[in-house]
């Protein structure tokens, strides 16, 4: 039944008696929200309720809040949607006129029941409740992840979206078709629409990543992903995915990247290698400048003790085998013979590191300082013991 045959007056009625039971007089939030999106909606203004809006307009936002990052909306929707299903539930419940807040839109919806005999309200004639169920826990999980959701026709234009607009800014007339290609990155558009262009004549799923223009006017890194709807004939009837917003783990996986580059870099120009040894199985790996040093970057311990000078092993072994067993840290200065036959002096420290991923590891850095120490053939205590 449309709010025109309930009336107006009517559903005011039913606003008031909602606001005035415990759930939603002891909630401000709450309160405002449910008033506002009704009051919104008899206003005519239904179709332009977005989380901006409510937000700013009635849960006391600023005009710089952004939905994107602020899930202020989306928890209030939840546990709104929560209240008004369990006020209805309730077999006492005197309301005649039931306010809902349906999954996926914040425009209310009106119905006329009669007052509650017991038990829940029937579910909606025209969906199975185990429909309207499945449909709920999929919404939940869309708004519980802040993933945009949307779904697309068999040839790949979107026909539904949910949370596209609050990221943005963009009407569903701007958006639907394939009018949100407009909103990808002038460098990732081609690629992604050609993606997408061959999973819908293929049928496989859409995985990609790709930059999407925030209604502030800046990029921002998403994740979509779609899979498509048979029907009972085989075909595709339509597609649903999501849009996931990776922006932050993608640009600390750069800044990661830069950095581990920067230290390599530096590391090999100072002629550093790092290593690490595997407490339980004794297994040496070390960082590409081993090939350089040593001619090798991984094998057994032994095989890498076996390199240094004899009357140096002692002074190493007295300060390894502690670390390894945790205690202390490990600090040596010796010499090796390198794959190439040459003696170089090496200086090495490194800590025991534990972690549930990787067990127990000795970590640390070697560095040749050779130039440092002159003629590698010198032994003398000072030089052994610096």
């Amino acid at each position: 039944m449309d709010r025109e045959a309930i009336g107006t007056e009517n559903i005011l009625a039913a606003l008031d008696a909602l606001l005035t039971l415990p759930p939603l007089r002891k909630s401000p939030q709450l309160s405002a929200f449910l008033a506002y999106v009704v009051r919104e909606s008899l206003a005519g203004r239904g179709s332009l309720l977005k989380s901006y809006t409510i937000a700013t307009d009635a849960l006391g936002r600023s005009t710089s809040f952004d939905p994107a990052t602020d899930a202020i909306v989306r928890v209030e929707a939840r546990r709104l949607r929560q209240v008004l299903q369990q006020v209805y539930a309730d077999p006492a419940c005197p309301l005649g006129v039931r306010i809902d807040l349906p999954l996926g839109r914040y425009e209310p919806s009106f119905r006329q029941v009669a007052p509650a005999a017991g038990g829940s309200p029937p579910a909606s004639p025209d969906e199975p409740a185990d429909v309207q169920e499945s449909e709920q826990r999929y919404r939940a999980l869309v708004e519980a992840s802040a993933a945009v959701e949307w779904r697309a026709n068999p040839e790949g234009g979107l026909t539904q979206t949910f949370g596209l607009h609050a990221r943005t800014g963009l009407g569903d007339a701007e958006l639907h078709g394939f009018g949100w290609l407009d909103t990808l990155h002038p460098q990732d558009r081609a690629a992604v629409a050609g993606l997408w262009r061959a999973c819908c004549e293929s049928g496989t799923p859409l995985d990609a990543t790709y930059r999407l223009r925030h209604r502030s006017g800046l990029y921002r890194w998403m994740l979509g992903r779609a899979v498509p709807l048979e029907g009972p004939d085989g075909a595709i009837r339509e597609w649903v995915g999501t849009m996931a917003d990776i922006d932050e783990q993608v640009r600390a996986e750069e800044a990661l990247r830069t950095s581990e580059e920067r230290l390599r870099l530096a590391m090999v120009a100072a002629e550093m290698m790092t290593w690490d040894i595997d407490v339980a199985t004794r297994r040496v790996t070390c960082s590409e400048i081993g090939n350089q040093l040593m001619g090798v970057t991984n094998g057994p311990l032994d095989e890498f003790l076996a390199m240094i000078v004899p009357e140096d092993l002692p002074s190493v072994l007295a300060s390894l085998e502690p670390a390894l067993r945790g205690e202390g840290t490990y600090d040596a200065l010796y010499r090796i013979v390198d794959h190439e036959g040459r003696l170089r002096w090496l200086t090495a420290r490194g800590s025991l590191v534990r972690t549930p991923s990787c067990g127990t590891r000795l970590i640390g850095v070697a560095c040749d300082v050779t130039r440092r120490y002159g003629d590698p053939h010198r032994t003398d205590d000072r030089r052994l013991s610096a």
